[in-house]
């Protein structure tokens, strides 16, 4: 990872964030390393109700941001600290979501109804290695 502006990003210009969670606010458990380019906002599935997420290579966390609400999905902007519960729309489509174990996929769709509630979304994940490298 090089250094630009302040922030470590990768040879594909993304930043990756690294994340805890935390039912209780005092014992946290890492939740995934999200990959996400500098200033995006980054959607989360199955948050507890706290989490807090530093960027890789520095020591200060950001956070506790306690859930404002009882939905499924998370958006948390990076760069100003604030976390909000949501139901993700077109809005939403193309950004990078973690999901816990820590993969992070792009939102390609999402749909959701109330009653019952349900909902399906769809992610799009991408790799690369280099070469000599699985």
């Amino acid at each position: 990872m090089t250094e630009t502006g302040g922030a470590h990003v990768n040879r594909d210009g993304n930043e990756c964030w690294i994340v805890e969670t935390s039912r209780d606010g005092d014992r946290w458990r890492f939740f995934g390393k999200a990959w996400k380019r500098p200033g995006e906002l980054l959607l989360l599935h199955g948050v507890p109700r706290f989490l807090r997420v530093r960027l890789d290579g520095e020591q200060d966390w950001l956070g506790p941001l306690e859930r404002t609400g009882d939905l499924p999905m998370t958006l948390l902007d990076t760069n100003r600290g604030v976390r909000s519960e949501l139901w993700p729309d077109d809005r939403h489509l193309g950004f990078p979501v973690l999901m816990p174990g820590g993969e992070t996929g792009r939102l390609v769709s999402f749909d959701h109804q109330a009653d019952p509630v349900r909902w399906s979304y769809t992610l799009e994940f991408r790799g690369s290695a280099e070469q000599g490298r699985l």
